[in-house]
């Protein structure tokens, strides 16, 4: 008995790990740009968030709509997209791209381009091999992948973000 009791609790906490509530903060009409700083911790919540859960679970929106706006705004974060490394088909791994290259700023304070969009495709492509069936093939990523197989992903990233 004492052990279904164990396992129904382990069951039970493991299930509210996963049910983590997003809560997302409404977004300001105006803000002057020192005011972005006191938004990093909503921030990286949404961005955790995104990356744990599908395209499809209903939060992604609203919290890829704040992400956005805060890094439109933030005068602490840089990014420089190169259409030559970043080719995703699906909107979902740009998103998730955005989030982990603002993760990486964040935590590292700097706005190393190469670093930060390396870190930003390292988590796409985890995003995209835990939820491929719900987002579909995307011919971007596999490429990806396959250098990522190769270990040439980085090189990759250094050679097109200095062009």
């Amino acid at each position: 008995m004492k052990k279904y009791l164990f396992i129904a609790l382990c069951l039970l906490l493991v299930q509210g790990v996963r049910a983590q509530k997003l809560v997302v903060p409404a977004i300001p009409g105006s803000i002057e740009k020192e005011g972005y700083a006191q938004y990093v911790p909503d921030v990286m919540n949404c961005i955790d968030w995104m990356n744990t859960h599908a395209p499809s679970e209903q939060g992604q929106k609203d919290a890829s709509a704040f992400v956005l706006w805060w890094l439109s705004g933030s005068p602490d974060i840089r990014m420089e997209l190169n259409s030559d490394v970043v080719k995703f088909e699906n909107g979902s791994l740009l998103m998730i791209l955005l989030g982990g290259w603002a993760q990486y700023a964040i935590q590292h304070k700097d706005n190393d381009q190469v670093n930060g969009c390396y870190a930003g495709l390292e988590t796409a492509l985890g995003y995209y091999e835990q939820y491929k069936d719900e987002l579909g093939k995307d011919k971007g990523a596999e490429k990806l992948l396959k250098m990522r197989k190769k270990g040439t992903l980085k090189e990759f990233v250094e050679k097109g973000m200095k062009k």
